[in-house]
């Protein structure tokens, strides 16, 4: 549109030329002329400038996202209502997100469809921080930071970086994720895959403490012969008669009366019978 502009004009000073007359050599010339003479240097000037230089284009995340390993994160961007508004209008300020690759989304999606539509946006939101992180800079620091999903809220949404050496470690209290590749990093804004979704415990529970585990049974087949040996080792001696229990020396004792008894009262009546045969 400027172009055709400028052609116009320039179109528009060749019939001024042609209809004005240039001042005589001796410098008389009219007040006209003169005017005229200084419109087109100043058209000349406009036209020698070319078009005015367009505006930097800014960068469309989810297409970069989509073509480098983290479209189902893009796409839940976009279809999301306020998330990708959000994460854009961060951009100029300062802007650092930590995308999700595929596989990580793909085990995570049955969870993420369970959330309110709120819960949806505050997860997006906490992918991102509303600073520009180098990885430079994220490699020799470590703390806690704040994210796109603690604006407004009475909740903390912080995550906490650490690294060892060249990789970067992002941990809430449920989950440690890892940055993997590097998507974006230029000035005002980077882009980084990771492996794992970050899960904020704002929104899940973390894990029950397991039970402690049983004794391994190892141990319990070491122990058993152990016990058995002992058992063995010293068996119940058999019962003497000096070594009888009192209940049973008495109980012998009374058998042993009984059966004199019956053998005096058989001895006389044997006598009895022999008189009184006789």
């Amino acid at each position: 549109m400027r172009q055709q502009q400028q052609l116009l004009v320039y179109h528009l000073l060749i019939l001024l030329r042609l209809w004005v007359p240039l001042p005589e050599a001796s410098g008389a010339a009219t007040g006209g002329v003169g005017r005229v003479v200084h419109i087109r240097s100043e058209i000349s000037s406009l036209a020698d400038k070319g078009p005015a230089a367009a505006p930097p284009k800014q960068t469309n995340l989810t297409s970069v996202m989509a073509r480098k390993g983290c479209g189902t994160f893009a796409g839940l961007l976009a279809s999301t209502a306020d998330a990708e508004q959000t994460f854009m209008s961060n951009v100029d300020a300062g802007l650092t997100v930590f995308c999700p690759l595929d596989q990580a989304m793909k085990t995570f999606l049955p969870k993420f469809k369970n959330l309110t539509a709120d819960g949806k946006l505050s997860l997006l939101l906490y992918h991102a921080v509303p600073v520009y992180y180098s990885i430079s800079l994220l490699k020799t620091g470590n703390g806690v930071m704040n994210t796109l999903a603690t604006d407004g809220t009475a909740r903390n949404y912080n995550l906490t970086v650490q690294n060892e050496g060249e990789q970067v470690t992002l941990k809430t209290r449920l989950t440690v994720s890892t940055i993997t590749a590097t998507l974006i990093d230029k000035d005002p804004l980077a882009v980084y895959a990771i492996d794992k979704v970050l899960e904020p415990a704002e929104l899940f529970k973390p894990p029950e403490a397991p039970a402690p585990a049983p004794a391994p049974e190892a141990d319990k087949m070491a122990e058993a012969p152990k016990a058995r040996k002992s058992r063995r080792a010293s068996p119940p001696a058999p019962a003497g008669p000096e070594g009888q229990p009192a209940d049973q020396k008495a109980a012998d004792e009374s058998t042993a009366g009984r059966t004199g008894v019956a053998a005096l009262a058989a001895a006389v009546i044997a006598t009895a019978v022999a008189v009184i045969a006789a």
